[in-house]
């Protein structure tokens, strides 16, 4: 038995072992931040749709935080029609079958 390669091959494994964990603390805390930032945009497009919900009277805020100017409730109470088809158009294969085999 080498003493020098069985060195060799411990150190070898805790340099790896702690590139990795480096490595994949970089990343992970990269990850995070940009989930933070997604988080906040989506707070702000939410608070915005509020307002236009609110303002159009499809929603009625009840509450509003003094400090934030965040809503506190919005009970949904107003129903709203479809006013538009929301069924799927029939593909293009499915009618020219048609066309061809009847049905």
């Amino acid at each position: 038995m080498d003493w020098q390669s069985v060195l060799e091959t411990a150190l070898g494994s805790v340099l790896g072992v702690i590139a990795g964990w480096l490595i994949t603390a970089r990343y992970a805390r990269r990850g995070s931040q940009e989930l933070r930032r997604e988080a906040e945009r989506l707070r702000q497009l939410t608070l915005k749709l509020i307002r236009i919900l609110a303002a159009a009277d499809q929603i009625e805020v009840s509450e509003w935080d003094p400090e934030t100017d965040e809503p506190s409730s919005w009970p949904v109470g107003i129903e709203a029609k479809i006013l538009y088809n929301v069924e799927a158009p029939t593909p293009l294969w499915k009618r020219l079958w048609r066309r061809v085999f009847g049905g």
